[in-house]
């Protein structure tokens, strides 16, 4: 950022770190053993554009995902929410297909110089409960999200998931930005 930016109170936005997406596939081994969590599939969610760049860049991603879903038998939706934001939900029994898919996706949108328009990769979970795994891309940190009734957390269960596995995924530090996602389509 340079000097005549700082002076008007610009700011670039922070490049999406998609690498550390890969750090899920190991972490899930300890999820699944010290939580019995079990994978119930992932998304990736992107503020789509009105440019013709951007649909190039779907119609690519699109088949991407018929391609490799193909090969990997992976399931994929795409889906609008009720804020625009565009979500690419992945079912596979196998774990590391998910997670790999989820990269392609992205660094298919960063290719397109798309990246900042990357908001988030989820990975859902079971046990008694829906247990998310948010990666957020601008920070390149991981944080755990348990929805409850009546839009309420459950805070303590997050708290212990971040404990037992701060050692394998780099979680946020700020809990202020463990940002609660309802409804999420996946």
């Amino acid at each position: 950022m340079g000097f005549l930016d700082t002076l008007l109170g610009k700011s670039k936005l922070p490049k999406p770190k998609p690498d550390k997406l890969f750090a899920m596939s190991t972490a899930y081994v300890t999820l699944s053993t010290n939580f019995s969590l079990i994978s119930k599939g992932a998304g990736i969610c992107f503020k789509p554009l009105e440019a013709s760049r951007f649909t190039r860049a779907e119609i690519e991603i699109r088949e991407l995902l018929q391609q490799s879903c193909k090969e990997t038998n992976t399931q994929y939706s795409i889906k609008k929410d009720s804020y625009g934001y565009m979500w690419i939900v992945l079912n596979d029994p196998e774990f590391e297909d998910l997670v790999t898919t989820l990269y392609m996706v992205s660094e298919t949108l960063r290719e397109h110089d798309f990246g900042e328009q990357l908001l988030c990769a989820v990975f859902k979970f079971k046990d008694e409960s829906d247990v998310y795994w948010i990666y957020n891309y601008k920070q390149a940190t991981f944080y755990p999200f348990v929805p409850g009734d009546n839009k309420k957390r459950n805070a303590s269960y997050e708290f212990r998931l971040r404990s037992i596995m701060e050692k394998e995924l780099p979680i946020e530090k700020d809990v202020e930005r463990w940002y609660p996602m309802w409804d999420i389509p996946v």
